[in-house]
């Protein structure tokens, strides 16, 4: 049994996942789909159904062939440019039922407004992350986001009722900002030890049946969730078979060792990161790894982002080490500890399944000490059961998009395939199951494009002239420039339709105290197809005057440690100093209280060590030399 005596037991899943390959021509108009390398190719009747990429709900889907006698493609001669699709591809053939699913699109116009999202933050970490969290902030509302930020008490597993008391509390504080505004998408990230709730009785990964952590409580809005006389909630799904939020958590309290000024050091360094990745320092990668039979719907998906060429087989801790990912999925280790003292994993998005590491909460939990890896990790889920559609990052979306898509599949009160958006869901007909949970921030997503850097406004009798210099990516194709009163996050279009080609701008009826943020502009072409998109804003306020990121060298004597500059330890000022990736010969590591480069043994030479300069306001870069003598 899955669940406890007075609940359903799981039933094994009828079908099999459907290997797809998609094309879509230049011009938009037609899509081909094909399964070759689908075992036993050309066998059973299929039926092609199609919906816009986006749409909710079983019944958007609409069947666009007559059922297809083996067949092994087809070609679908409807489409149009500027609009993103998705497929399911059903293949029945008696005992045999494959389905697959394909987003693709060109000309897919961009996203300028996400929608809002909530910033719950423990206090207890508060005033040390108070630079990282304002960058943070600013690096949503340059991402079209409006923030709303909240302060939440500390989680305290010693006290579960009145901890569960804090839960709901700041559930309903969420609830009350979300019904003053319910347009658009919501993304609640929680960052540092926020309230942890546990609920239902369930053995997703086969062993002791146990109550699992539930993140899924904040973003579940209208759901009444039962509760027992000890303050326990009872729920293994969702009480309402929907969350109306994306749900991310940030929280390294579990792997810092109890060590308040680790787990400070690990929350910055997550931050660090995820500025990196928005700023286009972490390269657009086009790459990824899978291993594992259990995650083959995973694999499928990550054939849809980057194609299955660019899909290598191989886990976390051998490939997933040698070079920069998009996304790695495998069953990794099952010691979180293992992941700081022996691993350094280079995926942005990371499934890491296995028995256990779905209690996300629990000591050394291997799915958070992946997402504290050092320069890349960003969000990682737990994948399989149930599995997760990966493919809604193909064309820009958001990881936050292909988790609520995996936890909002189905309705578990009415008949299976008649309501549900995807199947099958792995090995059991899993539905609004409530262990499915995101760690990291939600709203991060594939093939960023770089910025302007070094943004300068200048009044003079004219108006304001804003200058800035070209981010080094072939994508960008021009400029969008925004203003707002400062204090506030409603940016105004003021360039026009249009973008700007230029590196400049005069706004020629300024307002008073106002600040001006400017976007790239660009064409991403990706497996799936071309898709527009915007860059991070870069912002400028007042008279701001170009300044650059100043170089540092420092020098210290072979085969020793060398402690590096205190600025990179924390913020100064309200600037941020941070390294962007670690060197490609020797080591380095964080010692407690500063960073510490160790060279190789006999190494006399310079190592260069890229590195960021945030302040109040943008972001540029630098190199630290560092130069090894006899």
């Amino acid at each position: 049994m899955l669940f406890s005596a007075t609940d359903l037991p799981a039933q094994a899943a009828p079908e099999n996942h459907l290997s797809l390959d998609g094309q879509i021509t230049a011009d938009g108009q037609s899509v081909t789909l094909s399964w070759f390398d689908t075992q036993s190719p050309r066998v059973g009747s299929v039926v092609v159904n199609r919906r816009i990429l986006g749409q909710l709900g079983a019944e958007t889907w609409r069947p666009i062939t007559p059922p297809l006698s083996q067949a092994m493609r087809f070609t679908d001669n409807t489409t149009q440019p500027g609009v993103a699709y998705e497929y399911k591809v059903v293949r029945s053939d008696r005992d045999i039922i494959d389905v697959g699913y394909w987003a693709t699109g060109v000309g897919v116009p961009a996203v300028q407004e996400r929608g809002r999202a909530y910033l719950v933050v423990d206090e207890t970490v508060a005033i040390p992350l108070r630079a990282h969290l304002d960058r943070f902030e600013r690096d949503l509302i340059g991402d079209g986001w409006q923030v709303t930020r909240i302060l939440a008490p500390r989680d305290d597993s010693s006290a579960p009722a009145e901890n569960l008391r804090k839960a709901a509390s700041l559930r309903q504080a969420i609830t009350m900002q979300f019904a003053m505004d319910q347009e658009g998408t919501h993304a609640v990230v929680l960052v540092g030890h926020v309230p942890v709730v546990t609920s239902g009785r369930a053995q997703p990964d086969g062993h002791d049946a146990r109550a699992h952590p539930t993140d899924l409580f904040y973003g579940n809005i209208d759901g009444r969730w039962r509760i027992n006389t000890e303050g326990q909630l009872l729920d293994h799904r969702l009480p309402s078979d929907f969350i109306e939020l994306q749900v991310g958590r940030i929280d390294f309290a579990n792997v810092s060792g109890s060590d308040p000024d680790r787990e400070v050091h690990l929350l910055r360094a997550y931050f660090d990161k995820n500025h990196h990745w928005r700023q286009g320092m972490l390269g657009d990668l086009r790459n990824a790894y899978g291993s594992d039979g259990w995650l083959t719907a995973e694999i499928y998906g990550l054939r849809n982002i980057v194609g299955a060429d660019a899909v290598v087989t191989g886990g976390h801790h051998d490939v997933g080490e040698d070079r920069p990912w998009l996304w790695g999925v495998d069953f990794g280790d099952w010691q979180g500890s293992n992941y700081a003292q022996s691993y350094e994993n280079k995926s942005v998005f990371a499934i890491n399944f296995g028995s256990h590491k779905q209690i996300f909460n629990a000591p050394s939990n291997p799915m958070t000490a992946l997402l504290a890896q050092r320069w890349y990790t960003l969000a990682v889920g737990w994948g399989a059961r149930p599995a997760w559609w990966l493919h809604h990052m193909a064309l820009g979306g958001t990881i936050g998009d292909v988790h609520m898509r995996t936890v909002n599949n189905g309705h578990a009160e009415q008949p299976y395939r008649e309501t549900m958006d995807y199947f099958p869901t792995g090995q059991y007909l899993w539905r609004n199951p409530i262990w499915v949970n995101l760690l990291g921030d939600p709203t991060t997503r594939a093939f960023m494009l770089a910025p302007p850097r070094q943004l300068a406004a200048q009044s003079d009798d004219q108006g304001v002239q804003l200058r800035w210099t070209a981010p080094l990516d072939p994508d960008v194709q021009g400029y969008r420039v925004y203003r707002a009163r400062v204090g506030s996050q409603d940016y105004e279009l003021i360039s026009g339709d249009t973008p700007v080609t230029a590196m400049e701008f005069r706004d020629t009826a300024p307002m008073l105290q106002a600040q001006y943020m400017v976007r790239a502009y660009g064409l991403k072409d990706v497996y799936a197809g071309t898709f527009h998109t915007l860059s991070q804003g870069a912002f400028a306020q007042g008279d701001t005057l170009l300044t650059t990121a100043t170089g540092i060298d420092i020098s210290g004597p072979k085969d020793i440690p060398l402690a590096l500059p205190q600025e990179f330890t924390a913020p100064v000022k309200g600037i941020i100093r941070a390294f962007i990736a670690g060197p490609d010969q020797g080591r380095l590591d964080f010692d407690g209280n500063q960073w510490v480069f160790s060279p190789p043994a006999d190494f006399v030479g310079q190592i260069d060590l890229p590195f960021s300069v945030s302040n109040a306001l943008q972001t540029d870069r630098a190199i630290l030399t560092i130069n090894i003598t006899e």
